[in-house]
């Protein structure tokens, strides 16, 4: 009988071990520079450029073993960290250092990997542009007490760049009153008067512009070029919930080396990407924008801890505690395989 229940303990610890490894062996490995297996990576769909769309569409992702599932367009009323956190999407892939700093203190963990799009001053390469009618209400900064501008949504980049912009110029935030309308609704709403400043992502400020009877007040590259680095305006970065990277560490390499090649491909071949982009949003070329990507290969820790030096600076809700927010504290470069120096630095063309 002891023989019997000692075999029989055997075998279980057999099977309990072979599953465990062939749970093991279901997770794709990253050798060589991509993943072992096909992995499906969800993200919501974009409606604007962005380099996954060109990861995606010159096969990049493919290259590596990732396909690319979009979810849909993300509702208004759900925000892209909670989607995130609950596995509905994979990746944060819209958004910057202080949306991630804001989602982590409000108890949601996700943590930036890698850094995407910087500011540039060519007018269909800027961040966000601040557009006003072109009838002389508004001459300068001065005319704005009293005013409307309209923000995307709170706690991102135009409120940190706006309240940034109301410093610069001695304006008392108080005095002015922050609208919250989507990007796509601001042009028509600010030919209505209904508000005096629209604050678009492209390519709004490019179709309003071509369009007629607006002029610009104020761009993100002049804002942070004021404010010490003009290409810092416009830093975006990308991340993934604490989870996710736990449990898919070489997914999230596979997923670094595809969207930097992107990066890369669309600064050599900016006219190609804005087509490709434009094909495939269904925008017209003549109204179509892009972004422009930094020379680098991980994120550096002064970018990160810029913006959330100037959210303090100007005490945007949620950073009001000076030294609570630290930049390290939410980004990491330990999956970087350039960084870690598992592939050598490539070299693109």
């Amino acid at each position: 009988m002891k023989k019997i229940v000692i075999w029989l303990a055997v075998v279980a610890f057999i099977v309990v071990s072979l599953a465990g490894a062939l749970v093991a062996d279901s997770e794709p490995r990253f050798i060589n520079g991509k993943l072992t297996r096909e992995f499906e990576l969800k993200t919501p769909t974009f409606t604007s450029f962005n380099e996954f769309i060109i990861a995606d569409l010159k096969g990049f992702f493919k290259e590596v073993n990732i396909k690319p599932v979009y979810t849909g367009v993300l509702s208004p009323n759900v925000s892209l960290a909670l989607s995130v956190v609950k596995g509905d999407n994979d990746l944060f892939g819209s958004g910057h250092p202080t949306n991630i700093a804001i989602a982590r203190k409000a108890g949601f963990p996700i943590k930036i990997v890698l850094h995407s799009m910087v500011d540039h001053p060519d007018n269909n390469k800027l961040h966000m542009t601040w557009l006003i009618r072109d009838d002389g209400k508004i001459k300068s900064p001065a005319d704005l007490v009293g005013k409307k501008i309209a923000v995307g949504s709170l706690g991102g980049c135009v409120e940190l760049l706006t309240a940034e912009f109301l410093r610069q110029n001695k304006l008392p935030k108080n005095k002015i009153e922050i609208v919250v309308m989507k990007d796509q609704l601001q042009e028509q709403a600010l030919r209505q008067g209904l508000i005096d400043v629209a604050v678009v992502h492209p390519p709004f400020n490019i179709k309003a512009q071509n369009a007629g009877g607006v002029k610009i007040l104020t761009t993100s590259w002049d804002i942070g070029d004021k404010a010490g680095d003009a290409t810092i305006g416009g830093l975006a970065v990308r991340a993934f919930s604490d989870e996710f990277i736990k449990k898919h560490p070489d997914v999230i390499k596979a997923y670094i080396v595809a969207d930097l090649k992107a990066q890369h491909w669309i600064n050599n071949n900016y006219d190609e990407a804005l087509k490709i982009a434009s094909e495939y949003l269904k925008i017209p070329l003549e109204d179509m924008a892009g972004n422009i990507y930094p020379n680098q290969f991980w994120i550096k820790n002064e970018q990160i801890q810029w913006w959330i030096n100037t959210a303090y600076k100007n005490k945007l809700a949620g950073f009001d505690k000076p030294g609570e927010i630290k930049a390290k504290d939410i980004y990491t470069n330990a999956l970087n395989p350039y960084y870690t120096k598992e592939l050598p630095l490539p070299k693109y063309k």
